[in-house]
């Protein structure tokens, strides 16, 4: 059976998705309370993230007294779609999960989402207008809204000052106030930095040649996408996409000034000149024995697009406590838990976007390197495309990247429409 038919039937007959083999972050309560227990899944271990969402759930509980028990399970994202459908046919469901923006459109064709809009409008304190509406698109249709943004967190360029300083070349700093930011003369920058210290110029974070949507900065700049914006055509063997592979597969294996395939680089080692990573990603460079900044990633033929990854926090329709997980949906996203979440997390309302909120959450980013970061976002955001089926054609799609394209001397007017042959049938079922 597939995915998507299997999720199909679960708003209709409310089954329920269980997390056998997820830890237990903490529980709320005792075995001998009489109210309900809500389960919450999150793909976070952070003892700091974690201790925060307790004080917000204690207060929760301390307010509702139909609820005395929460529990927050972690897992690996990696597991979350294998833990949620294995765990529907158990009639086990939790009452709420984080969801990433890849899997928004497949959950709520199948009617897997609660609808949380006349919740969170009613609810004291909340600010509805509060939240951007361009950030909340994929989670909306119509009136409705079947999840909250929680995490909006843009794909950024680190670079290592220090490295750049010893090769004596233009660091992207400098490109950006040259006016000259994109990726064609980052390329070149990278290419030089490589040739003058036998360091990669550019590793693309947490990629490993198998997690295409962190080249999304690179497509994004050259107007490339794998899909169509109705994700019903594959375009990876479009013009634009062509250009950008091209100039990705020519970093890697003509200058090789970025890893080749198995070639591990740590970035926040100090072992490469610069990473495209997300904005969270910042709290690995605390202590950093380099000088480092940021800056947004580079432009291209399309324009200086700003790459956004997003996660939601979601009711399940699976679930078994609609009302208690929506007024808790509502209590962890009101305006108040937003400022607090925002201390990990990159916000999607407009009272907190801004420089001085993510400079003061931070602690390790100053208020004057965020200015461009924010900027980019509220200009010129782009979320990560969505496909029903997400993870099976992000599987397709990554699947066959490494066999046709992720080679040297590859031929890419041969090797992307194969590329496209691979995914049409899973985009399409």
């Amino acid at each position: 059976m597939r995915r998507r038919d299997f999720l199909a039937g679960v708003g209709a007959t409310a089954l329920a998705g269980g997390l056998a083999g997820c830890s237990h972050g903490f529980s709320l309560g005792g075995a001998d309370d009489d109210g309900i227990t809500l389960r919450m899944t999150m793909w976070t271990s952070d003892p700091k993230q974690l201790a925060l969402f307790k004080r917000v759930a204690k207060e929760f509980v301390a307010t509702n007294r139909s609820v005395s028990n929460i529990e927050f399970e972690s897992l690996t994202l990696e597991q979350l779609d294998m833990v949620l459908t294995t765990g529907i046919t158990a009639d086990d469901a939790p009452d709420l999960t984080w969801l990433p923006v890849e899997s928004s459109l497949e959950y709520i064709e199948a009617d897997a989402l609660l609808d949380a809009a006349p919740v969170l409008t009613s609810t004291d304190g909340y600010d509805y207008d509060d939240l951007v509406p361009k950030l909340q698109e994929p989670w909306r249709v119509g009136e409705a809204q079947y999840g909250v943004p929680f995490s909006t967190g843009p794909l950024i360029m680190y670079f290592n000052k220090d490295l750049y300083a010893k090769a004596g070349v233009r660091s992207p700093k400098d490109l950006v106030a040259d006016g000259e930011w994109t990726w064609e003369s980052f390329r070149e920058t990278s290419k030089q930095l490589t040739d003058e210290t036998g360091l990669p110029g550019y590793v693309v974070n947490d990629f490993d040649f198998s997690n295409w949507t962190r080249l999304l900065p690179l497509l994004n700049a050259y107007g490339a996408s794998p899909w169509n914006k109705d994700a019903t055509e594959c375009t990876v063997d479009s013009p634009e996409m062509r250009q950008a592979l091209g100039l990705f597969n020519g970093m890697v294996f003509e200058d090789r000034s970025s890893p080749v395939p198995d070639q591990q680089v740590d970035f926040w080692g100090g072992q490469a000149g610069a990473t495209s990573a997300f904005l969270g990603s910042s709290t690995l460079l605390e202590g950093a024995p380099f000088d480092w900044d940021i800056v947004p990633t580079p432009g291209g033929p399309a324009g200086d697009v700003q790459a956004l990854g997003q996660s939601a926090i979601v009711a399940l329709s699976a679930g078994k406590n609609h009302e208690a997980a929506l007024a808790f949906l509502a209590h962890l996203t009101k305006a108040e838990n937003a400022a607090r979440l925002s201390r990990f997390f990159p916000p999607a309302r407009e009272s907190l976007l801004n420089a001085e909120v993510l400079a003061r959450s931070s602690g390790l980013l100053t208020e004057q390197q965020l200015g461009t970061i924010v900027d980019s976002i509220t200009r010129n955001a782009r979320i990560f495309p969505v496909a029903p089926n997400a993870a099976s054609v992000a599987n397709a799609l990554d699947s066959a990247l490494d066999e046709f394209v992720y080679a040297p001397d590859v031929d890419l007017d041969q090797a992307l429409p194969k590329v496209c042959n691979a995914v049409e049938p899973v985009l399409s079922a």
